[in-house]
């Protein structure tokens, strides 16, 4: 196990806090640690919003941002070495980059897919495909009767 630095990106959030019914507020600061410079934004946008509502609440919207800044972290030469490290009931579980499967919806998809014939080989008669659209038979025209009660 070795010692890294990673990128971060550090939501600081300045805001004054009012008791109900006080005049007077205590400012705090809190700071959140994010993998993306895009999440981070999101949740900044989401908590000002937030505190927007609150009537005791007002945000100082010059010191609250996001920043990009690095983290100290442990570093394992591979998932064994992760799992041998990590007690057994500490309730961190292990994300491994696997790939996740197709839906059976994609891979009917596809299959139909490789089944079917360019629409200008076939000169537009369906079923074909352009690119990865499955071009379809126009449904045939349906005839409904109305029946009133005289």
């Amino acid at each position: 196990m070795e010692t890294a630095w990673i990128k971060v990106f550090v939501l600081t959030l300045t805001q004054c806090i009012a008791p109900a019914g006080k005049m007077v507020c205590q400012e705090e600061t809190v700071q959140y640690s994010f993998a993306s410079d895009d999440d981070c934004a999101r949740a900044l946008v989401q908590m000002v919003d937030l505190a927007a509502r609150a009537d005791n609440v007002l945000v100082d919207r010059e010191r609250s941002n996001c920043r990009p800044g690095v983290r100290e972290t442990q570093v394992f030469v591979d998932a064994d070495a992760a799992r041998s490290s990590i007690a057994p009931g500490d309730g961190v579980v292990l994300i491994e980059n696997k790939i996740p499967p197709a839906d059976f919806m994609q891979s009917a998809h596809a299959e139909r897919l490789k089944e079917l014939k360019a629409c200008d080989d076939t000169d537009g008669v369906a079923p074909c495909k352009i690119g990865d659209i499955i071009v379809e038979e126009a449904a045939a025209e349906k005839k409904s009767q109305v029946w009133r009660q005289q």
